[in-house]
């Protein structure tokens, strides 16, 4: 290859949601345009809309051609780029901006923007699974039906955003909860519950901290079907220690069976959200893996983190 094209900057497109996590975004293309004059890459920006998204950043990579899609938002933004660049080879980066930024903590990409562009220059990449739910839509972090969803109905509709507005909202929802009725079909295995939710896991943790899926690895090739099947509300409130301390599968009324194509039967219709995104009321919910589908670029770990043997050189 000549030298001329061994030396070509990178090129990078940054796509930022204004009004993710209410955060105020407007130095940050300031610090970019700083950055890219220190670590010499090119860049473009695309401002999310809310309408034609998805076609428009199509457009823009055709384009542009960059070598990396950055997602500058929540995991709504994340959830946008990865089923634009699933299969793609094009590197998908991401600095934090949003309400919970479940994916991020996931992938330990540190939370501080300048921090979080120095991973994206750094190109060391980790190739992840993708669900692919009913065909239509994409999980790259964590679904569910029941409360947590609930949660998130009511999460939307509320001025108080952040953990104390979700731990409002999740109080709330204990008490007005009922376990429902599910049918899963994993595999060729047939599983009837009863359930308060019913998880379908890709990653291990939600954006707060509570780890659903203590033994979930989002590049194995396989995701979880979680049954979080309390006897009583009291059961729920004992559950939030072990949430936050990895120990949430022990607990016997915690159900978890992997797979890699499942279909669940919502038969009370509850709501779906996918990645934090509400999704609507589906009585069929359709799911299989899409193995190391996209390349993330993550930080480097030394020693016995969470990344020392699984990251790639680039």
């Amino acid at each position: 290859m000549p030298n001329n094209q061994l030396n070509k900057p990178q090129k990078i497109l940054f796509v930022i949601n204004p009004i993710s996590g209410d955060i105020d975004k407007n130095d940050l293309l300031e610090r970019i345009k700083t950055f890219s004059e220190q670590r010499h890459f090119t860049f473009e920006v695309y401002h999310t809309k809310g309408q034609h998204d998805a076609k428009l950043i199509s457009e823009s990579i055709e384009k542009y051609e960059p070598d990396k899609v950055v997602a500058v938002g929540g995991d709504g933004t994340c959830n946008l780029l990865a089923k634009i660049l699933m299969n793609k080879n094009i590197r998908m980066g991401i600095i934090p901006l949003g309400s919970a930024n479940g994916m991020a903590k996931e992938l330990e990409i540190p939370q501080n923007p300048d921090k979080a562009l120095e991973t994206i220059v750094a190109d060391k990449t980790k190739a992840i699974d993708l669900l692919v739910i009913n065909r239509a839509y994409i999980s790259m972090h964590l679904a569910d039906v029941g409360i947590n969803a609930q949660v998130v109905k009511r999460f939307e509709r509320d001025q108080i955003r952040g953990f104390p507005g979700y731990a409002k909202h999740f109080i709330q929802e204990l008490f007005a909860a009922k376990p429902l009725k599910f049918k899963v079909t994993l595999d060729g295995r047939k599983i009837i519950k009863k359930a308060y939710m019913v998880v379908i896991a890709n990653a291990t943790k939600y954006g707060t901290g509570a780890m659903i899926n203590p033994r979930g690895n989002i590049s194995d090739g396989q995701f979880e079907i979680i049954f979080v099947r309390p006897y009583s509300v009291w059961h729920l409130f004992q559950m939030i220690v072990p949430f936050f301390t990895r120990k949430i599968h022990e607990l016997d009324y915690i159900k978890s069976f992997s797979g890699k194509k499942a279909t669940i039967h919502n038969y009370e219709k509850k709501e779906l959200q996918i990645d934090g995104e509400l999704i609507g009321r589906l009585k069929e919910i359709n799911v299989e893996i899409n193995p190391q589908a996209l390349e993330i670029l993550v930080p480097e770990r030394k020693g016995k983190g969470l990344f020392s043997t699984i990251t790639n050189e680039s």
